[in-house]
């Protein structure tokens, strides 16, 4: 199941681009303006870099705490070191399949996180990404089997299984 990046209402059927709830359009990134990159982002610090989006932190934790779920919208292309730890609420985080990197734990100590699908578009993933997510007990990944890219402690302090070349994008 897919989630709208700016309501985060459930989209039920795969490729949706246009929710019906709040009529967000999932557009190419060269298309978008400021406006709607910065509106898509507002709950987050953000860099914009030469491909894409870097999300930096988490500045707005209440709309995850009302949620419990986030969908990274299709255009950011790297979350920075430490970018969601100790999101508090953060049960589910739904990654772009455009995602190349995870930075050293970018969602470490996010202990209600329960649900991730990491796309094969990931070549990176830093130390502790994923560390201590105690209520994290699968992770489905793409990938046929890790990545040379992916630090060997990625998963420091889980005891989640990784589930591979997994098409389950949760």
């Amino acid at each position: 199941m897919k989630f709208c990046p700016m309501c985060g209402m459930p989209q039920f059927e795969a490729g949706v681009t246009v929710c019906e709830f709040c009529d967000y359009e999932e557009k190419p990134f060269e298309e978008l303006s400021k406006r709607e990159i910065h509106d898509l982002l507002a709950s987050y610090e953000y860099e914009l870099i030469e491909d894409g989006v870097r999300i930096v932190a988490v500045k707005n934790n209440r709309d995850i705490a009302l949620r419990g779920a986030v969908a990274i919208p299709h255009f950011v292309t790297e979350i920075a070191a430490d970018a969601f730890s100790h999101c508090k609420f953060l049960a589910r985080i739904e990654l772009p399949k455009g995602l190349r990197s995870i930075g050293d734990g970018a969602f470490a100590q996010c202990r209600d996180l329960f649900d991730v699908f990491i796309p094969s578009s990931v070549t990176y993933i830093g130390k502790g990404a994923f560390s201590d997510c105690y209520d994290l007990g699968v992770i489905c990944a793409a990938a046929s089997t890790q990545p040379d890219g992916w630090d060997s402690e990625w998963l420091s302090g889980s005891s989640a299984k990784v589930e591979w070349s997994s098409t389950d994008e949760a």
